[in-house]
């Protein structure tokens, strides 16, 4: 607006054009009073037609630049009716921007503290494998949230063997945590699985197991949300085996006697 009021004040008004007009016309009118009358007895009536013409002819010139003076007015103040219209559309579309602006911060706000209340809430799955002894470990499956673990099923990216039950190997995948899954893990609760190294029982029967060193499981449950959740913990068997409990060579020499003693000897029934 001030650049408006600054344009209104270099531009030149009318009003001193209208105030001599109408100087003009008051000398006149007394000129006619004062100054006529006394040499109408000297004048013919053509003259005084002549002169009245005269008057009437000044008169329209005076009416037509009062209106060429309405008219010059008139256009200045619809030309700065439109400068105000542009710039209150501008600062209107600057608003709108602002508004804009403001509304998306505050939908950033909200989805980022929906989604710090919903990470609060839900629930983690933590894999860890402790050593318990010579080439075993616990694998622990722990849920450290504050809603259940639903679904849940755990994978492993490399074929790792285990000692099972009833002395055979078996890879870790066919554990029922990994081939059925679908079990749910209540807040605070902690699974705790015993495991024994495949390679303890490669000894026994002089089969070679191509165990990998290092491997990943990865957890696949459901929170709350019901959104799918994928955690993965890495581990390492030669660092198990380093913080391994007791002398692992102690113990798997016992293990391996122990079922050599119980294989069948040549020559017995």
């Amino acid at each position: 607006m001030n650049k408006i009021e600054s344009k209104r004040k270099k531009e030149r008004s009318p009003v001193v054009f209208v105030v001599l007009a109408a100087l003009s016309l008051s000398l006149l009118t007394l000129s006619w009073l004062y100054i006529f009358p006394p040499m109408m007895g000297s004048v013919s009536a053509d003259t005084v037609e002549a002169a009245y013409s005269a008057l009437e002819a000044l008169f329209a010139g005076l009416a037509f630049l009062g209106l060429l003076s309405t008219i010059w007015m008139q256009r200045q103040e619809l030309r700065l009716q439109r400068v105000e219209m542009a710039q209150t559309r501008e600062e209107m579309r600057r608003q709108a921007e602002a508004q804009e602006k403001s509304e998306r911060a505050l939908q950033s706000q909200a989805e980022a503290l929906r989604e710090e209340a919903e990470r609060q809430a839900r629930a983690y799955l933590r894999i860890s494998l402790m050593p318990t002894g010579s080439s075993s470990w616990a694998l622990e499956i722990t849920n450290a949230g504050r809603s259940p673990a639903e679904d849940v099923r755990l994978s492993v990216d490399r074929p790792v063997w285990l000692w099972g039950r009833d002395d055979v190997l078996k890879l870790m995948s066919q554990l029922p945590l990994f081939a059925k899954g679908g079990f749910s893990i209540p807040p605070g609760f902690t699974l705790s699985y015993a495991l024994q190294d495949g390679r303890v029982l490669s000894h026994v029967f002089e089969r070679t197991v191509d165990q990998p060193t290092q491997f990943a499981v990865t957890a696949h449950y459901r929170s709350g949300n019901g959104k799918p959740i994928e955690e993965t913990s890495r581990f390492s068997l030669d660092l198990l085996e380093e913080t391994a409990a007791g002398d692992k060579d102690f113990w798997t020499r016992q293990v391996v006697q122990a079922l050599r003693d119980l294989k069948p000897r040549d020559g017995r029934s």
